[in-house]
């Protein structure tokens, strides 16, 4: 029998496909299948691929029944850093502290992220994933699904389907308000260092600093633009890049798109003599350790990680319960005024 999308059969009423099917499907024995749709090592990569995409097309999922769901919740990143992530592991554990409930943390490391991490959490079978990565893969997704494990993707990029679960920040009003305040103090040459072209928050706080200086009839300078990654080597690289400009073109306030790049914004500034914010004007987005301690403190776009965990954390336990009410939510952002930014000297 040959199984459509979803499970749908050419011509004929659903049929959930047994293991021996997908066996004949994929060319290899019901215990090889077994394997794979209990997370089991033995089973080469390839064939398991074949297996999965298989179980995939024709709507199979099926839970660990041999294994008991652990108590926990697994918070997956790319790596822990001084930014939103600790604040989300902070957060999230304190959410839990009172609640039969562990947090572990996976580090999939940069580059081509390793299946092999994915596996593991299937073998763990957790009680649910949050996922802090705005780019979880299909195929990421299809092996948490594949063993009906509820995740969660925190700021996720483009639309999600009906069966993703997802909370994310109203970036783009995070973008505008930071540019309408450097605005409303006066500033016209506003620079901007975004975070990477490919991801819809860095997309969409750049579309509310253009928003901003458009609405104020600011004309965007393409020169003012110094396109980053969130990182701190590119912060610093960009940030070099916009006060290197001549004095008449250099910015007099910068808008980082995260706090990390404002860090490095505050590096740059001072090795090129400049005073903050009597020369220079900074504005971050995050929120996060140490933005308040810093010489001048830092205003920023606060980040709701409070919220965000709680509600990333309700969304398994109700998952798990089947009372999903929203699959998607928004998060409000919010401008936090320190030091770091005042009106620009007068010329």
């Amino acid at each position: 029998m040959k199984y459509g999308r979803n499970g749908a059969t050419d011509g004929r009423r659903y049929e959930k496909p047994r293991v021996s099917e997908i066996a004949k499907l994929a060319g290899v024995s019901t215990a090889t299948v077994s394997k794979v749709i209990n997370g089991r090592e033995g089973v080469s990569s390839s064939t398991r691929a074949r297996i999965e995409k298989i179980m995939e097309e024709s709507g199979y999922s099926k839970s660990l029944v041999t294994t008991k769901t652990s108590q926990t919740i697994e918070l997956v990143l790319t790596e822990v850093m001084a930014n939103g992530i600790n604040a989300m592991i902070a957060e999230t554990s304190e959410y839990v502290k009172s609640m039969p409930i562990g947090i572990t943390i996976t580090q999939t490391g940069r580059g081509k992220r390793s299946e092999e991490s994915f596996r593991e959490i299937l073998n763990r079978n957790p009680l649910g994933v949050i996922l802090l990565l705005s780019n979880a893969t299909e195929h990421e997704k299809t092996l948490l699904r594949s063993r009906n494990i509820p995740f969660v993707i925190i700021d996720s990029i483009g639309e999600g389907s009906q069966d993703t679960l997802g909370v994310g920040i109203d970036n783009w009003t995070g973008g505008l308000i930071a540019t309408e305040h450097l605005i409303k103090l006066g500033h016209q040459r506003i620079g901007i260092i975004t975070g990477p072209q490919n991801a819809e928050s860095a997309q969409a706080r750049y579309s509310g600093y253009a928003t901003a200086l458009r609405r104020a009839g600011i004309q965007l300078d393409p020169e003012l633009v110094a396109y980053g990654d969130y990182m701190p080597e590119r912060g610093y690289e960009c940030a070099c890049q916009l006060l290197d400009l001549p004095a008449a073109k250099r910015p007099t306030a910068i808008f980082a798109c995260n706090d990390i790049t404002a860090l490095n914004v505050y590096r740059a500034a001072r090795q090129r003599g400049l005073s903050l914010p009597a020369d220079l004007s900074v504005v971050g987005f995050d929120n996060v350790y140490p933005a308040q301690y810093l010489y001048p403190a830092l205003t920023t776009i606060s980040q709701p990680f409070d919220m965000i965990a709680r509600k990333a954390v309700d969304m398994i336990l109700d998952a798990r319960a089947g009372s999903v009410a929203d699959h998607y939510l928004i998060l409000p952002t919010r401008l936090v005024v320190r030091e770091s930014t005042t009106a620009p000297k007068k010329s």
